[in-house]
């Protein structure tokens, strides 16, 4: 308890710093996260029975957080679209000269899946970053992430399958519609206060935008932690690692916000910018 402590006390604050700083030392954070977070899908997966290729993945995983920050930062421009590509060519070439047709496809699969789903996704941090009053939609996200797991949790704890009996229960038995309801609703809200008060765009967001941004960002949100949820739940561990002490693994703590990143990016690019 005292770790799982002092682990929020220093990593809270330190965590907002960086999502609202930006630029190198965001950076470096997006490629902890990311490389991290790969080793801990491969490792779920090889405990699993699964035979990724690792090297292959963890290069490409690297290299991608890599190419979006030197492209935004206007210092040299190569698309992620030619990193992905050629890690899908480096990981099938391997593959066919070790001359191995068994699970080729699963292998194939689990390593591009353990590269892509951490790397391209919560390398759009990095893209948000330098959009307009980036680092304060940025800590954003992550408050709507944070209220939405917290209330989703207390609301489903105080009245979850008292209206509705279905749930995920293959994927995540604990969860229930009210919670996730909950969590929506109190999501929607946070955003109206963070925009109040941190002034997100200059003339406030109406009331139409600020639900339509709060539904997406609880729904993909709850749908990310179901999903790495799901793949646990396939691979038979409880976490995705024990990096965290009492919180877990990298992808148990960040996993609703790789789906949210790319979802705000799009919607602010969208809708308001």
């Amino acid at each position: 308890m005292l770790s799982r402590i002092l682990i929020a006390i220093v990593g809270i604050p330190l965590l907002v710093y960086l999502l609202y700083t930006g630029g190198f030392p965001l950076f470096l954070f997006t490629e902890v996260i990311v490389l991290i977070g790969v080793y801990e899908f491969y490792q779920m997966a090889e405990i699993g029975g699964k035979k990724p290729n690792k090297i292959i993945g963890m290069i490409t995983a690297f290299l991608i957080p890599l190419a979006v920050y030197l492209d935004q930062a206007k210092i040299l421009a190569v698309g992620t679209e030619t990193v992905i590509s050629l890690g899908i060519i480096a990981v099938m070439t391997l593959r066919v000269l070790k001359n191995r047709v068994e699970n080729a496809s699963t292998d194939i699969g689990e390593t591009l899946v353990g590269t892509l789903y951490p790397a391209v996704l919560f390398s759009h941090c990095i893209l948000i970053s330098y959009l307009p009053n980036g680092g304060k939609w940025l800590v954003t996200a992550q408050v709507m992430v944070w209220v939405c797991d917290s209330f989703a949790y207390f609301t489903g704890l105080a009245i979850g399958r008292k209206i509705f009996n279905r749930g995920f229960n293959s994927i995540s038995p604990k969860k229930s519609i009210e919670g996730s309801i909950g969590g929506t609703v109190a999501t929607i809200l946070s955003l109206w206060i963070m925009d109040k008060y941190l002034g997100l765009v200059p003339d406030r967001m109406s009331l139409i935008t600020v639900i339509i941004f709060g539904l997406f960002i609880s729904a993909v949100a709850q749908i990310g932690d179901l999903g790495e949820s799901m793949f646990k739940r396939e691979f038979k561990v409880k976490d995705s690692g024990t990096i965290l002490k009492g919180h877990g693994g990298i992808l148990d703590r960040f996993d609703s916000m790789l789906f949210v990143a790319p979802v705000m990016y799009y919607l602010l690019k969208l809708m308001i910018l």
